[in-house]
């Protein structure tokens, strides 16, 4: 492809070609490679074109790449300052709302639950379900139960809120078949459950997680999973 447009003198559709030769180094984790061809190849285009969607996307992936670095405040700026201004300004509500879930996932690493938590019940959920977007629904109830789930919750009494959260999370992801959020979901939901002494329905989730974490290859995953049932089920005793 490269050469063709080089020949051609396409440089919009040459900087694309680049953009997915990164993605497929970044997943390679050949990060230093990625950032230098968004950085050089792709970003000096799109501000020659005066392309800003195309721009403030790279600058996302930028951002992505230096998240996974563990470089947190400049990946924050990033989402903050160049990417969010341009979505407002165009009007894409649902860019914005994953950017705004990138900075929620940041400031969760960083400690900041309580801010995290607000972007996600305030900033997202509203437009995810004003869209109807039943993945994005079950990806912010399961992140608002996490954040309450590492910030003490079950300890603070908010055990009905985060079973709930999840158990919402769990039926989205079940209804549309997304394995890794069933697996994902039921692995906390169970846990929660079986917390709460809710000894059932701990037994029925925590069978589906351990499928579906044998579904995606996870074996470990799946061995704790069934570990925890047999601990429910022995408490249980005897049908």
């Amino acid at each position: 492809e490269l050469p063709v447009y080089e020949r051609l003198g396409d440089v919009r559709s040459r900087a694309v070609t680049m953009g997915k030769i990164a993605d497929v180094l970044q997943q390679r984790g050949e990060s230093e490679e990625a950032l230098r061809i968004r950085r050089e190849e792709q970003l000096p285009v799109y501000e020659r074109l005066g392309d800003v969607r195309s721009r403030a996307v790279t600058m996302g992936k930028i951002a992505d790449v230096l998240q996974q670095r563990g470089e947190s405040e400049e990946a924050l700026r990033i989402r903050r300052e160049e990417e969010l201004p341009v979505y407002e300004r165009l009007g894409d509500v649902r860019s914005r709302a994953v950017t705004m879930g990138k900075i929620a996932d940041v400031l969760q690493q960083r400690g900041e639950s309580e801010e995290a938590l607000r972007i996600h019940l305030e900033e997202r959920l509203p437009i995810a379900l004003r869209m109807g977007d039943l993945d994005s629904i079950a990806h912010i109830r399961w992140s608002c139960a996490l954040l309450r789930l590492q910030r003490g919750g079950l300890e603070q009494g908010d055990v009905q809120t985060i079973g709930e959260e999840l158990a919402e999370s769990f039926s989205l992801w079940a209804k549309l078949r997304r394995v890794d959020g069933i697996a994902m979901a039921g692995w906390l939901l169970g846990q929660v459950l079986a917390a709460a002494h809710q000894d059932e329905d701990a037994l029925k989730v925590l069978d589906q997680a351990a499928a579906a974490f044998e579904q995606l290859g996870r074996g470990e995953q799946a061995e704790q999973a069934r570990a925890l049932r047999a601990q429910v089920s022995e408490r249980l005793g005897p049908a």
